[in-house]
């Protein structure tokens, strides 16, 4: 099996980026919804035990990127606080 060409590998690299952006604002307008949630049933914007729960499941499959999929999920959550945060304060819910 012949290995694949730079190009090639750079070309599959960018359309998964390109889908997981797409994810990532799928999940951002999830994000919101859960922020109006939050605002009308008075709940803070952190959920710590939810955010242990769900870095405790990543790279269980593969424990090698294990510390690498954490950071990433780590800086998502906290951008979703970010924007959770904005919105109550600007109350645009």
């Amino acid at each position: 099996m012949t290995m694949p060409d730079l190009t090639t590998l750079r070309s599959d690299i960018d359309q998964l980026n390109r889908e997981l952006e797409r994810l990532l604002i799928k999940r951002f307008a999830l994000v919101k919804q859960v922020a109006a949630h939050k605002a009308r049933t008075q709940q803070p914007v952190c959920d710590p035990q939810r955010e242990a729960a769900i870095l405790a499941q990543l790279g269980q499959r593969t424990p090698e990127l294990q510390p690498a999929l954490q950071a990433i999920f780590q800086t998502i959550m906290a951008q979703s606080r970010t924007l959770e945060q904005t919105l109550l304060t600007k109350e645009e819910l």
